[in-house]
């Protein structure tokens, strides 16, 4: 049985997470729209598919502050701007520079996705731009980490995903990595990190209570589980799958 865990343990370390595109270490933050703020936020040019939800991924980390988003930005959540209207989103001033950088990447990144499965070379190409566009970002280089990955240049990813290993998706990935590696220390050292968030997902809450089961530290497991039962927006599989391995583990 500890094998088959084992084996799970794996399988949701790398491909749950690995296949996930989301900001990670997001240095913007919501402000409130005051007379003192309004004038030092940043103007923001509305690209044609641009939609809020886009934004609140790219900019704010969290697509469900889409809603927030628009209305701080004095628009309803569902009105889009026409493309090439200028508005004022509530990030400082002093980021405009960065924020103009970090959706030019999204849109890389977006792209990319796109052409995933018709171009695997085109879609190396846009993640490497999207990298020399935002630098900061995380997340065109674990998406590259995962096409490295599934070619069997693990050495290739783990170089890249180093710099990066306090954010929460490459420290999931690099967990993965280590725990296929037989390394169950740096495993967990690394989902450590992947949970240091006010919100961990559900991807990395299932892994985390896996793996601690696996290792025998089950009250740990058990409080992670139960944060991830306790999820509304958990997928269902998710929460089973951890359950299941769970109460298998207490039956040893």
């Amino acid at each position: 049985m500890k094998s088959t865990i084992c084996t799970l343990a794996i399988f949701v370390l790398l491909s749950a997470s690995c296949t996930r595109s989301t900001v990670l270490q997001s240095r913007y933050v919501i402000q409130a729209e005051t007379s003192e703020t309004a004038e030092s936020n940043c103007v923001y040019i509305w690209q044609s598919g641009d939609y809020w939800e886009f934004l609140a991924w790219a900019l704010l980390d969290d697509v469900s502050a889409s809603s927030v988003l628009a209305i701080t930005s004095g628009y309803s959540p569902e009105l889009l701007p026409s493309p090439g209207t200028e508005i004022k989103i509530p990030i400082p001033e002093e980021y405009e520079e960065a924020a103009s950088n970090r959706m030019a990447a999204a849109r890389l990144v977006q792209r990319a996705t796109d052409a995933r499965q018709a171009d695997r070379n085109e879609c190396m190409d846009l993640l490497e731009e999207a990298i020399d566009t935002d630098p900061s970002w995380s997340v065109p280089v674990t998406n590259i980490t995962v096409l490295l990955i599934e070619d069997g240049r693990t050495d290739e990813a783990l170089e890249m995903l180093q710099p990066m290993s306090h954010k929460n998706t490459p420290a999931l990935v690099l967990a993965g990595l280590a725990w296929r590696r037989g390394s169950s220390e740096c495993a967990l050292r690394h989902l450590s990190e992947a949970l240091a968030t006010s919100s961990p997902t559900p991807d990395v809450l299932a892994a985390a209570g896996i793996a601690w089961s696996v290792t025998g530290d089950r009250e740990r497991a058990g409080n992670i589980i139960r944060q991830l039962l306790e999820n509304p927006d958990a997928p269902s599989d998710l929460r089973v799958l951890a359950l299941k391995y769970a109460l298998m583990l207490g039956e040893d």
